[in-house]
């Protein structure tokens, strides 16, 4: 697919008149992709280390005109999306919007100095945001603040 991706291919296709129904056939579907090519029309999701006959009904499936979305992939986005609406939810009743962009931040790896670059503000603020939010969310370190938000889907 020479300078196309899988989504550029998911595109082209659906531009056509007669769209064919597809499957993505992949290692790893992320959750974000899964939602972006089910927007795109994708009937099917499999992972490669399914075994073959799987794959088989899984087209047999699509072509009678059904959808077929692996359930386990389907399980673990769900109770991904579910932790992260979770987390979301105990951060912003815990957090200021400024103390939730200053953790988004620290949890991409930025550090102070980008950081108040970023939000307009001096370095000195930014460290007493982080001393709150640590306070709040009980942690003691960047690195912690950037595991807590990491295992609660916050980015």
């Amino acid at each position: 697919m020479p300078g196309l991706d899988g989504f550029g291919v998911l595109r082209a296709l659906r531009q056509m008149s007669e769209s064919p129904r597809v499957i993505v056939l992949s290692a790893v579907i992320e959750d974000d992709e899964m939602l972006e090519a089910m927007r795109l029309g994708v009937a099917g999701f499999v992972l490669k280390d399914r075994a073959p006959a799987l794959l088989l009904e899984s087209s047999r499936t699509v072509h009678a005109g059904d959808r077929w979305i692996d359930k386990e992939s389907v399980t673990r986005a769900l109770e991904r999306m579910l932790r992260r609406e979770a987390g979301e939810r105990e951060i912003s009743r815990a957090l200021t919007s400024r103390e939730i962009a200053i953790v988004r931040l620290v949890a991409q790896g930025l550090g102070t100095g980008v950081i108040a670059r970023r939000l307009s503000i001096t370095e000195g603020t930014v460290k007493t945001h982080l001393h709150h939010i640590y306070e709040k969310l009980h942690v003691d370190s960047r690195v912690a603040l950037a595991l807590f938000a990491r295992d609660r889907g916050i980015t």
